[in-house]
């Protein structure tokens, strides 16, 4: 059965539904994190045996700077070495803990470095971290390897470096290049250097590179953020990440020094989200998930167009649904029936590896079929813009779905004892609502960020 959807505008439909929501990165969501889960749970869940490769995440929390839109776990500091090479002894300690409960070397398929700030180690650490996660595992021939950088640290050396080491896929944030935007978000990058870095990226060969734009910053307009779109056609990178600015300052202390008054007006927020999308998909990047794009010669595309699609807590990423383990301070671990959070604080996650301890501070297991399911149902939602749904076991769920149909936002089709869900073009900008339908806790309590 098709609905006929209402005309309501994009920004009225925004308005009805803009209620906090999560990203869904997981499901369950960080928000069902406690601190019943621990030490214990990691180590049962590494000792079991799998033949498949994992994927592993390095947290790097230093910045010279702070940016006042930042919502990761980081440290800003000027101390260099003085800081990173305890550090790094730290993330010694944590990988070989992390092998002993292994008891064998796995194979990794994915290797991502994010922060803060990864290219803040100079280089001869990052040779240093990068020789110490060999000798832990063995990397797999056709490794996926990527690291976030700050342009503004970037030399053509260091570019070259990360490639020599095996760095494959790049990603740095620009955010937006205005100069008045830059300084009320205390992230000024001069747009020479911005086109530089791509430069030496681009000579260095890498396979992928990726950039950062946020929408939604204070002093944003239309007309200035067309100029940052500009850039970014020119630069033609592989992947774009377009992400809405979540203005929290009751949650982020640091987004009080952000001045309220000097955020865009929702509708402004949303020509520039549309600007954004018909300039790219008319320039030969495809849409992916929510706030993606890549050139259709990208592993990310292609991985949309088969179907093959993920989400964790990197985002949208490609290739099956290997493990994911993380290591550093507020480093987040995925397995199926296991998520798990290293300690925030770097103080507490330094004691427990001196107390021969899996620094995890809480987490959630998951062996309820009912949730495995709408973790399923969810990821399809968000990852291939559809699911095909039990009628009998989600009859509420059809319920709701059909006043998004009414809106013009799904598509339904009745088949027998199932229904399938479709997600229209007009749909993906709520597509967070739409998954949201199958989260129970969430129509409990709402938790999240806005849409807009």
């Amino acid at each position: 059965m098709k609905a006929n959807p209402t005309r309501s505008s994009p920004l009225d439909l925004l308005l009805k539904y803009d209620q906090p929501v999560p990203r869904y990165t997981s499901y369950p969501t960080a928000a069902a994190f406690h601190g019943g889960v621990g030490e214990a749970q990691l180590r049962s869940q590494l000792v079991q045996r799998n033949q498949e490769p994992l994927s592993l995440y390095v947290h790097v929390p230093f910045c010279r700077h702070v940016c006042w839109y930042c919502g990761c776990n980081r440290i800003t500091t000027q101390l260099g070495s003085t800081v990173v090479e305890p550090y790094l002894a730290s993330l010694a300690r944590e990988l070989a803990l992390v092998q002993g409960a292994l008891g064998r070397r796995r194979r990794l398929a994915q290797l991502h470095w994010g922060g803060g700030t990864p290219n803040y180690l100079c280089a001869p650490e990052t040779a240093q971290l990068w020789q110490l996660i060999e000798s832990h595992f063995d990397l797999e021939p056709d490794l996926e390897a990527s690291i976030e950088l700050n342009p503004e640290l970037l030399s053509r050396e260091g570019a070259l470096q990360l490639r020599q080491l095996g760095f494959n896929r790049v990603s740095f944030g620009i955010q937006d290049v205005d100069p008045d935007v830059q300084r009320a978000v205390n992230r000024v990058v001069p747009v020479e250097q911005i086109g530089r870095a791509m430069e030496w990226l681009r000579q260095a060969e890498f396979n992928s590179i990726n950039v950062d734009l946020i929408c939604g910053l204070p002093l944003q307009t239309p007309e200035r953020f067309r100029r940052t779109l500009a850039l970014v056609q020119a630069l033609r990178p592989d992947r774009i990440a377009l992400f809405s600015f979540a203005y929290l300052p009751e949650q982020l202390p640091l987004q009080r020094r952000i001045v309220a008054t000097d955020l865009p007006s929702q509708i402004d927020r949303l020509t520039m989200l549309n600007d954004a999308q018909q300039l790219l998909c008319g320039d030969g990047y495809e849409a992916i998930g929510m706030d993606h794009y890549a050139l259709a010669g990208d592993s990310l595309a292609s991985a949309a167009r088969g179907g093959r699609l993920h989400r964790n807590f990197q985002g949208y990423t490609t290739g099956a649904e290997w493990d994911l383990l993380g290591v550093g301070p507020t480093a987040i671990s995925q397995f199926p029936h296991l998520l798990c959070q290293n300690h925030r604080s770097l103080r507490d996650y330094v004691a427990a590896l001196e107390r021969g301890q899996l620094p995890v501070e809480r987490g959630v297991e998951v062996h309820d079929p009912d949730l495995i399911e709408r973790r399923a149902l969810i990821r399809q939602v968000m990852c291939s813009f559809g699911a095909n749904v039990d009628a009998g076991r989600y009859a509420s769920e059809w319920n709701q779905l059909q006043d998004l149909a009414a809106d013009g936002l799904v598509e339904l089709e009745s088949d027998g004892p199932c229904y399938r869900l479709r997600v229209t073009p007009e749909g993906r900008w709520l597509i967070r609502t739409i998954a949201a339908v199958f989260d129970p806790q969430q129509r409990k309590r709402a938790s999240g960020s806005r849409l807009v």
